[in-house]
């Protein structure tokens, strides 16, 4: 019993210490460089501007910021973004209905209305 509680003890340490890792410097270092690439994200895949109030690091094994923010101009329109912060290449995506619906199919994005349609 002893020893489990030892193993569970280190583990417990070694987690709280790597969490406490990163300064707040460095925290908001990463979120000035994630948001402007979730931004764009949000416009290019669904379509809308959003404005980001928030953000979160989850534990050290993941690597991962979450953004949280909603849609300009309706705040109800929530988003959050996962974002890595090793490669700031977007995880995942989850959101309200209001945005989610928005996705843009990646074959329907940069069609011009002027394409050339001909079979």
């Amino acid at each position: 019993m002893w020893r489990n509680l030892r193993i569970i003890s280190l583990v417990t340490l070694v987690l709280l210490l790597l969490t406490g890792c990163m300064s707040k410097t460095q925290k908001e270092a990463i979120y000035n460089k994630a948001e402007p690439i979730a931004q764009q994200y949000m416009k290019d895949n669904y379509n809308t501007d959003v404005i980001f109030y928030d953000y979160k690091f989850l534990d050290p094994m993941n690597s991962e910021i979450v953004l949280y923010g909603h849609m300009v101009g309706d705040e109800d329109a929530t988003i959050q973004v996962g974002i890595s912060h090793k490669t700031f290449k977007i995880n995942r995506v989850s959101g309200s209905r209001k945005v989610m619906d928005r996705y843009v199919e990646p074959n329907k994005k940069n069609k011009s209305s002027t394409e050339n349609t001909k079979k």
